[in-house]
C-alpha cells in the first residue's frame, strides 16, 4: 500500500510541472481488456462572449442571478477570462502483462488543475480487475476526456456546476471492476470505496452546503456502485450509478464552535440510443440527489448558521443529440434542466425552540445549446458553441429570475 502511494505521489509533481509549463493535459483510459500503453493530450484556447440580463450577482450568497445561469463564468476555479487556455491528459502506461498505470488530468479555468485519476490497475483475470490510487467515480457520462467531444462546455449540469463536482470526478480509493458478456449484452460493473481527504486530495470538499467560512472537514467517506450494459445487437448503452457519502466538518468560529454531519445518496441514469440513421445518436441522463445535514453547537443561537437540520434535494436531466455529418464535422444539440431545493429546521442549543423554513433557498436552471466541431488536418480542431440560459433563484419565497447567453470558440490541438 505504501509503495503504491509513493508511486502515485511521484507522478503528481511530474504532471503538475508539465501542465504548468505548457497549459497541457494528457489523457489515458484504462481498459479491462487492453493494457497496452497509450497516451493522448489536448491543448488549446477557449474564447467566450457572454451576455446576461444581470451582469453580476446582486447579493452573493442570497441572489446569485448571474452565477446560477451556469455560463462559463460561473463559479470558476481561476479568475474568469474571456480568453483562457485549457488542457487534457489521458494516458495508460503498461507496466507488466497484468499491471498498468492510468492517469486523467484537466487544466482549465472552470476547475483549475485537477487530477481526476492516477491509479494502478491489477488484472486478476480477463473479467476481473482492481484499481488503487486516485480513481474515477464513473458516476456520469461527462465528455471531458472524449477525443471527439463536440462541446466546449458540457450540456449536463452534472459536469459543470459545483453543486455536483464532488461526485463527477474522482478521489483516492480502491475499486473492483468486472467485465462479462451475457447473451447479447456486454456488462461492466464497478464497486468502489473513496476518501477524498487522503493525500490532501480534496481537503475542503463538503458538498455545496458550506458550514461556515472557516470550516474544516474532519471526515469524508464515500462508497459507489456503477452498472454499464451494452446491447450488442441494438448498440443501446445504459448506465446506472449510485454514490453515497458520509461527511463531517467543524466550524471553529467563536459564535459557532459546532460540528456539521451530513450524508447523501445520488443516483444517475444515462441512456445512449442510436437511431435508424447510422450517424445520428441520442443521449438522455437523469440525476437525483438527496442530502441531509445536521449542525450542533452549544453556543450558536436560533437562526444562526448552526443548530439546524437541513434537507437538500437536487434533480437534473439532460437530452443531447449528435450528428456525424462526415469524418470532419460533428453537430450537437442539447437541453438541460436542474432544480435544487433546500428546507431547514432551526432550533436553540437546548433543542426546545425550532422554526421550520420550507423554502430556505431554491435554484432552477434551464439551458439549451448548439455546437459544431470541425477537425482539420494535422490534429487541429475547432468547436463553436452557443448557449442560451435562464434561471430562477431565491430564498424565503423571494424569486430572482435572469437570463443570458454565451457564444464560444475553441481552438485546439490533440495527439
Amino acid at each position: 500500500m505504501n509503495s503504491t502511494l509513493r508511486l502515485i505521489s511521484t507522478f503528481r509533481p511530474w504532471v503538475a510541472m508539465m501542465l504548468a509549463s505548457a497549459s497541457l493535459t494528457l489523457y489515458a483510459q484504462a481498459d479491462l481488456y487492453d493494457a497496452s500503453s497509450k497516451w493522448r493530450y489536448q491543448i488549446g484556447i477557449d474564447a467566450w462572449k457572454l451576455g446576461a440580463s444581470i451582469d453580476k450577482d446582486p447579493v452573493p450568497g442570497f441572489n446569485e442571478a448571474n452565477s446560477n445561469l451556469l455560463l462559463p463564468n460561473s463559479y470558476t476555479a481561476w479568475q474568469y477570462r474571456e480568453i483562457s487556455p485549457f488542457g487534457r491528459l489521458l494516458g495508460t502506461q503498461r507496466i507488466s502483462n497484468d499491471l498498468s498505470f492510468s492517469i486523467k488530468v484537466r487544466a482549465d479555468q472552470s476547475q483549475g488543475l485537477k487530477v481526476n485519476e492516477a491509479s494502478l490497475e491489477q488484472k486478476i483475470s480477463p473479467s476481473l480487475a482492481f484499481r488503487l490510487g486516485i480513481v474515477d467515480y464513473k458516476t456520469s457520462w461527462c465528455k471531458t476526456y472524449e477525443s471527439d467531444n463536440g462541446w466546449i462546455q458540457d450540456i449536463e449540469a452534472f459536469c459543470v456546476t459545483p453543486q455536483f463536482r464532488d461526485v463527477s470526478g474522482g478521489a483516492p480509493g480502491v475499486q473492483m471492476v468486472t467485465n462479462t458478456q451475457w447473451h447479447d449484452y456486454q456488462i461492466q460493473t464497478l464497486a468502489g470505496l473513496y476518501n477524498p481527504l487522503l493525500l490532501n486530495y480534496a481537503a475542503t470538499e463538503f458538498g455545496n452546503l458550506i458550514p461556515s467560512p472557516q470550516y474544516s472537514v474532519t471526515s469524508n467517506n464515500k462508497a459507489g456502485l456503477s452498472l454499464n450494459v451494452l446491447d450488442l445487437l441494438s448498440s443501446v448503452e445504459t448506465r446506472i450509478s449510485w454514490i453515497q457519502a458520509h461527511q463531517e466538518a467543524y466550524s471553529p468560529e467563536a459564535n459557532l464552535m459546532g460540528t456539521t454531519k451530513q450524508a447523501y445518496d445520488l443516483w444517475y441514469l444515462g441512456l445512449n440510443i442510436p437511431t435508424r440513421h447510422p450517424n445520428l445518436s441520442l443521449r438522455l441522463t437523469y440525476v437525483l440527489q438527496n442530502q441531509k445535514s445536521t449542525c450542533r453547537s452549544d453556543v450558536a443561537q436560533l437562526a444562526s448558521a448552526c443548530n439546524r437540520n437541513s434537507t437538500l434535494q437536487k434533480h437534473s436531466s439532460s437530452a443531447q443529440m449528435s450528428y456525424r455529418y462526415d469524418s470532419k464535422n460533428l453537430f450537437s444539440l442539447g437541453i438541460s434542466e436542474t432544480e435544487i431545493k433546500n428546507q431547514s429546521d432551526f432550533f436553540t442549543p437546548d433543542l426546545q425552540v425550532f422554526t421550520h423554513v420550507e423554502d430556505q433557498f431554491y435554484i432552477k436552471v434551464q439551458q439549451a445549446s448548439a455546437a459544431w466541431r470541425h477537425d482539420w488536418e494535422g490534429g487541429f480542431f475547432t468547436v463553436i458553441q452557443y448557449i442560451k440560459a435562464k434561471q430562477n433563484n431565491g430564498q424565503l419565497g423571494v424569486r430572482n429570475p435572469s437570463d443570458g447567453y454565451g457564444v464560444g470558440l475553441r481552438l485546439g490541438y490533440q495527439y
